[in-house]
């Protein structure tokens, strides 16, 4: 047996299946553009710089109908996990705003014309024999003098608003959110965002998702080519 010759043999094949595989990627993606002489095309141009659009239109479909279908985006938006954050803002926003002076969101002067209204109207349908006695100026400007802090919270119960509140959103969420994304048409914005890549970027990217693959495939070339080069060498010896 010549050793050197076996070695040389599974070193050569070894070589040219690791060599061949890696420009075989390499034409996947280049040359970005054709190379032409005149018109006449030398070297065509890369396999996915040539059907980049074709494969952004592939991507879109894939994403609206595998990533972020409607039912996707249901089980996303009323996920545990989402629910506890909506909740946690809820609370947190209604307990400050519930705590803060009705003054704050409203003058002095329109919360007493409000309440002078109402108080009128109540006097004219249930004490119709007071009626005379009461007017709008006359409650406006008893209020008006009034120095009494008067919390939103006083008026209303927060609990329950915050439960109505999450009801309403809960029930847009799970109904509403999944209709908006379709009608937004995912699979178009992502489809013209894919074609916008220049060829460059394009690469770049789908080297990072597939890098190891590439690379398994590089080794799997070169492996290959060593055995035949093995192979070859016993065919040559015989």
């Amino acid at each position: 047996m010549n050793l050197t010759l076996l070695l040389s043999s599974i070193g050569i094949g070894a070589t040219i299946g690791f060599v061949t595989n890696y420009v075989a990627i390499k034409l996947l993606f280049r040359p970005y553009k054709p190379i032409k002489l005149g018109n006449l095309i030398i070297f065509p141009q890369g396999v996915i710089p040539r059907e980049k659009h074709s494969l952004a239109k592939k991507v879109g479909e894939v994403v609206k109908n595998y990533i972020l279908s409607e039912e996707e985006i249901r089980k996303i938006v009323t996920s545990k996990e989402v629910k506890e954050e909506i909740e946690a803002f809820l609370d947190e926003k209604i307990n400050t705003i519930a705590n803060k002076d009705i003054t704050e969101f409203i003058s002095k002067e329109e919360i007493a014309s409000k309440f002078a209204k109402i108080i009128v109207k109540v006097v004219e349908e249930k004490f119709s024999m007071f009626a005379s006695f009461v007017n709008e100026e006359m409650i406006k400007g008893i209020m008006l003098q009034l120095e009494v802090p008067l919390k939103i919270n006083e008026l209303i119960e927060s609990e329950k608003i915050k439960e109505v509140l999450k009801k309403e959103i809960f029930e847009f969420l799970e109904k509403e959110v999944p209709k908006i994304f379709i009608k937004a048409k995912i699979d178009k914005i992502v489809e013209e965002k894919v074609a916008s890549f220049d060829e460059k970027t394009l690469e770049d990217m789908l080297f990072s998702l597939m890098k190891k693959h590439f690379g398994f495939i590089n080794l799997a070339g070169a492996v290959l080519g060593g055995i035949i080069g093995l192979v070859q060498y016993f065919i040559i010896a015989n």
